[in-house]
């Protein structure tokens, strides 16, 4: 009886252990791609004549953020 016991709760934990260990791997790789994708739009997606510091000069915050969230739209 206490072997049965013994071998369901380590059976238990193991699937516990598991399903933790693949939550944090998929986390980190989500976080990964989330990161990698705002480096790419920011820096390499769509990348006209203009330098990013020439861009940034442009004194309509509001446009800007306007056109940022439009073009991550169309990229999805």
């Amino acid at each position: 009886m206490c072997l049965r016991l013994l071998g369901s709760c380590l059976c238990c934990c193991c699937k516990l252990g598991f399903k933790l260990l693949c939550t944090l791997i998929f986390s980190v790789v989500g976080l990964l791609i989330i990161v990698a994708l705002v480096v790419y739009f920011c820096f390499f997606h769509n990348k006209t004549g203009q330098t990013t510091a020439a861009a940034l000069t442009t004194t309509d915050a509001s446009a800007k953020i306007r056109s940022l969230l439009h073009r991550i739209v169309d990229a999805i």
